[in-house]
């Protein structure tokens, strides 16, 4: 074979070429940003959904409560006051202890035991900021008292004709004289409280509470319970709106409020900077008594 034939033959590529490198390394880089940019939008997406769902969460979790207080006041017995656009103002039980002993102003209250189903049902002592609805068995009804002061006392409940296995835990100083009750009597402890939307020192609205003031004879400072919400301005509704409904399905005065069937209430957040024009939003019927 000639000698400058077998310099024509073909040599075997060994790897890839700087031009060719570059241009792999390009197109990895391109996918990579594409990939990234998929992630940070999913990735926001999540966030955003995750942030939604939370705020529908405690927007729900705040009216099971605002519920929960709503259907235990009964309007017929003069437990609502308020009901009407940002604020409702009601009474409402806290729970259920039993007499142990009643004369004139003043009643004894058990401590509580498993002998009878409504005595450990208070979740906290009674205060002179409650007042007490005591059962009046000669005419079988529901007497509402204020209590003028609460005071821790001891001793055995009933009598020695008529013990029952309590021990006796408050005496109550009530506003006025009650008689005909007898021990073993149950009393229902109320709380006079209002709930509102208020604005706070960092400029956000939120739903609050608060609760009676007997020293005061007016409503305590309100405790923010949720925030931020709507404006009280704002377009889409306020973020805290209550009317109460009749019967008839019509909108209650405040001076009719004992003809209430349900109440309404809706609570909005503001509206999400990310989500343009989105404002979470539930609503609830409570039906009362």
């Amino acid at each position: 074979m000639p000698a400058h034939a077998a310099d024509k033959t073909t040599r075997p590529r060994r790897g890839l070429t700087l031009i060719e490198l570059l241009v792999a390394l390009s197109l990895l880089l391109v996918l990579l940003g594409i990939g990234s940019i998929a992630a940070r939008r999913a990735l926001s997406t999540q966030t955003l959904a995750s942030a939604a769902d939370g705020r529908a969460v405690a927007i729900s979790d705040a009216l099971q409560t605002l519920a929960r207080h709503a259907s235990d006041a009964d309007p017929a017995n003069g437990d609502l006051f308020v009901a009407r656009d940002t604020a409702l103002q009601l009474r409402h039980g806290i729970g259920i202890t039993s007499v142990c002993r009643a004369s004139a102003d003043t009643l004894v209250t058990s401590i509580g035991s498993n002998a009878k189903p409504w005595s450990t049902a208070l979740v906290r002592l009674v205060t002179d900021d409650d007042q007490v609805r005591v059962w009046h068995e000669p005419t079988r009804t529901w007497i509402l008292r204020s209590v003028r002061s609460a005071t821790p006392t001891t001793g055995a409940c009933g009598d020695s004709a008529a013990p029952w296995p309590e021990w006796a835990s408050q005496r109550l100083l009530l506003t006025d004289r009650i008689s005909g009750v007898t021990a073993g009597s149950p009393v229902r402890v109320l709380q006079r409280e209002r709930w509102s939307l208020v604005r706070g020192g960092d400029g956000n609205w939120s739903l609050a509470l608060a609760t009676w003031d007997a020293a005061r004879a007016s409503f305590g400072t309100p405790q923010p319970l949720l925030s931020p919400l709507a404006a009280p301005s704002a377009p889409n509704g306020p973020g805290l709106s209550v009317r109460a409904i009749s019967a008839a399905g019509t909108t209650l005065a405040d001076t009719a409020l004992n003809q209430t069937r349900s109440i309404v209430a809706v609570i909005r957040s503001t509206t999400h900077p990310r989500l343009s024009t989105h404002t979470d939003s539930v609503r609830i019927n409570v039906r009362t008594p």
